[in-house]
């Protein structure tokens, strides 16, 4: 196949090989996306950051070469045996189905997780503190937050009866996810339900079913693919007065109505960057410990709550890290 000829089926499958324009021994760092190239700049830009803060050059030390899944994972094994056509030093994953799909297509290929629920509860390392075999990386600890999600609901909306809550049944740790939401809500008095969508054309119809239930909040923020598409399922919750909550502080400038996730400013996806270095630095992955984020804000998001005709109790706004005007 010719240079042109194999360029053009990359694309096809949704590859964008990185630029010719890299210094000869530049580290080849292949992503594997969850979304859409559209809305993954949000992704790599805090990635991309975090790569300068660690000396590392775009186009001199590494370089990109981006790989789609457009929402579908089923698409995963097929980019993985893309990615690996060209050599890459490092293989960057940012769900539960791409790292999976990277450790059946290589044993040897550094994997860096940027992000990841429940990463030993879902058989993706033995132990964060020693993970072994070719996988390291961050973890999200979504799990955990989750009933803290609904403690919040329950403050901002205090007479609030039904979640729904928007998984995606390809993502093996969010029935368990799930399952935690759901007794948090028991706790609570509320009722939680839970509304799949296993790829982007699926969310509208999550709407659908979910509205019928007249819910008085919708939690999200548990899986990449959703996760790339917050602008629509923002949009679509304010269309129906539904307000959103999520554990991705990314969905609050989208209109969520309250996030508590990590701040923007410390990414997951920036402190990636120093598994990035250590690893091209020689590091083995396997005796690199898988770190989760500690530090967490609340955002407030008070044009979505006058635009709902939300009165946000005074006690929880002032609990807030950020409120958005």
């Amino acid at each position: 196949m010719n240079r042109r000829a194999m360029l053009l089926a990359l694309l096809a499958l949704g590859v964008e090989p990185g630029l010719v324009t890299a210094q000869p021994g530049a580290a080849r760092l292949a992503f594997i996306g969850s979304g859409a190239a559209e809305s993954g700049t949000a992704i790599l830009a805090p990635l991309r950051d975090g790569l300068r803060e660690n000396g590392l050059a775009e186009d001199k030390d590494y370089v990109f070469d981006l790989f789609w899944a457009d929402g579908h994972y089923e698409r995963f094994p097929a980019l993985l045996e893309a990615a690996l056509v060209r050599k890459p030093a490092i293989i960057l994953v940012a769900t539960i189905a791409s790292a999976r799909a990277a450790q059946q297509a290589t044993k040897t290929v550094p994997i860096i997780m940027m992000g990841l629920n429940d990463p030993v509860g879902s058989g993706l390392v033995a132990s964060l503190a020693r993970p072994g075999g070719n996988t390291t990386g961050m973890a999200t600890m979504n799990d955990d937050r989750a009933a803290k999600l609904v403690e919040f609901v329950r403050e901002a909306m205090p007479k609030a009866k039904r979640l729904a809550v928007l998984i995606n049944p390809l993502n093996p740790s969010n029935q368990p996810i799930f399952r935690s939401l759901q007794r948090a809500a028991v706790g609570a008095g509320m009722v939680g339900t839970a509304y799949e969508a296993d790829a982007p054309e699926r969310i509208g119809d999550a709407f659908t079913a979910l509205s019928k239930t007249r819910p008085d909040a919708l939690v999200a923020g548990f899986d990449s693919m959703l996760g790339e598409y917050r602008t629509q399922i923002v949009s679509l919750g304010l269309a129906r007065k539904i307000p959103v909550v999520a554990t991705n502080s990314a969905y609050a400038n989208a209109g969520a109505l309250i996030t508590f996730g990590v701040s923007q400013s410390n990414s997951i996806n920036r402190q990636v960057a120093a598994y990035v270095k250590k690893i091209l630095a020689g590091e083995n992955p396997a005796n690199l410990p898988v770190q989760q984020p500690t530090n967490f804000e609340l955002v407030i998001n008070l044009k979505t709550a006058k635009i709902l005709g939300l009165k946000i109790p005074a006690p929880f706004l002032l609990r807030a890290d950020r409120v958005i005007e």
